[in-house]
């Protein structure tokens, strides 16, 4: 038995009305908009004090009628296929990835598989920030009967696109979404600050990038933010402080706790795709007498993007979370490639060699059955060098 937690964007969200209106995922960005929270992070509420907003089911293609991504779907049928029972759980990810509600869908999701499998434990699966909520549960519930627990590409470390949603707005490559709506969306998401990077993100890279001297994941010349403690500073004068504050009590939760040690972890890790390690806020023009000239700079002007490696949306360190505690196997692939492609490999230096796994389906379906599988090889990232692109 299988229990899926999908990441962000993949549960549906509906609105209630005399006829419950889907908000989540459609071509309207009105109904967009309509996702937005209050600056508690939460939805409005009824007259009864419930929300007016609520998680639907975990959705398994997106628009199919624009012939939009399938990756959940191939994924998951590829379990199904192999004889694995799945068992979704759907969740507001748009809420605190510890809410009670969150917590519930997790417990309730590990009951109906306990159904299925007649007690024996059960194996959680875990795409991207679902592999957060997965663990906070865990760490919640160290007794939880789950033997395996497999991460995909989760940032479990943070990753620097959650600033730049917050500064630019971030589509995360979904074409109906609007980068300038995303960025007003996300602004009360607590969701969002919880996935910002934290202190531990931030050491880990200045370790790596040690010519690089990597002490934040946001440079702002105008505001004199040159490191970390800077940053924290000028998310809490120009978000919402509460929330980010709250953000960060959870990321130390994730990151300085260890599961049971009865739980098998096993973390899958994209790589070879240009990840965003820094975000930098410019001083682009200025006048005769070298001042900056703001309203003269255009907004997508202010801002360039360094560059580093991971699966496009969580850096590789984030993935892997830099520590000794699981099993983690890296793969060439995307983020969303990382649910539904069949192309394996490994680069070790210049060398390029297959892996017993040709797939990583097959990798997971010998996990869950219990069968024996290939331990991961010491994997050092190449090309970790920040890239100054624009």
């Amino acid at each position: 038995m299988v229990v899926f937690v999908p990441g962000f964007l993949g549960t549906e969200i509906y609105e209630k009305g005399i006829i419950d209106i889907k908000l989540w995922p459609v071509i309207d960005p009105l109904l967009h908009r309509r996702m937005a929270l209050n600056a508690n992070g939460e939805p409005d509420t009824d007259f009864h004090g419930n929300y007016t907003t609520y998680p639907g089911e975990v959705f398994e293609t997106y628009w199919p009628f624009l012939g939009g991504h399938n990756q959940t779907k191939i994924f998951l049928d590829k379990l199904r296929d192999a004889g694995i029972n799945v068992v979704k759980v759907p969740y507001d990810w748009r809420l605190d990835f510890s809410h009670k509600n969150t917590m519930k869908a997790v417990e309730d999701g590990i009951d109906s598989a306990l159904a299925y499998s007649k007690g024996k434990p059960v194996t959680i699966i875990a795409h991207s920030a679902g592999g957060l909520v997965a663990r906070y549960y865990l760490l919640k519930n160290p007794d939880a009967p789950v033997a395996n627990f497999i991460n995909i590409g989760t940032p479990n470390l943070g990753t620097p696109r959650a600033m730049k949603s917050l500064v630019m707005g971030d589509n995360l490559g979904v074409p109906i979404l609007v980068n300038g709506i995303c960025k007003k969306m996300v602004r009360n998401m607590l969701s969002v600050y919880q996935l910002l990077p934290g202190e531990t993100f931030v050491n880990v890279y200045n370790e790596i990038y040690k010519d690089f001297n990597y002490t934040t994941f946001y440079y702002d010349e105008y505001n004199s933010i040159t490191d970390y403690n800077a940053t924290k500073k000028y998310i809490e004068d120009n978000y919402n402080a509460d929330l980010f504050r709250q953000g960060m009590l959870f990321r130390s939760e994730i990151e300085n706790n260890k599961l049971n040690a009865s739980i098998n972890e096993y973390r899958f890790v994209g790589y070879r795709r240009s990840n965003i390690m820094q975000i930098i806020r410019e001083k682009r023009e200025k006048d005769e007498k070298g001042s900056i000239v703001p309203f003269k700079i255009k907004e997508e002007d202010k801002y360039k993007m360094l560059f580093g490696i991971g699966d496009g949306v969580v850096p590789i360190k984030s993935a892997d979370m830099n520590d000794d505690n699981a099993k983690v196997y890296y793969f060439d692939l995307s983020h969303m490639g990382l649910l539904s492609n069949s192309v394996v490999r490994r680069l070790e230096g210049r060398a390029v060699r297959k892996r017993n796994y040709t797939k990583i389906h097959d990798l997971i379906i010998d996990i869950v059955k219990g069968r024996e599988v290939e331990s991961p090889e010491k994997f050092l990232p190449f090309n970790v060098n920040i890239s100054q692109l624009n």
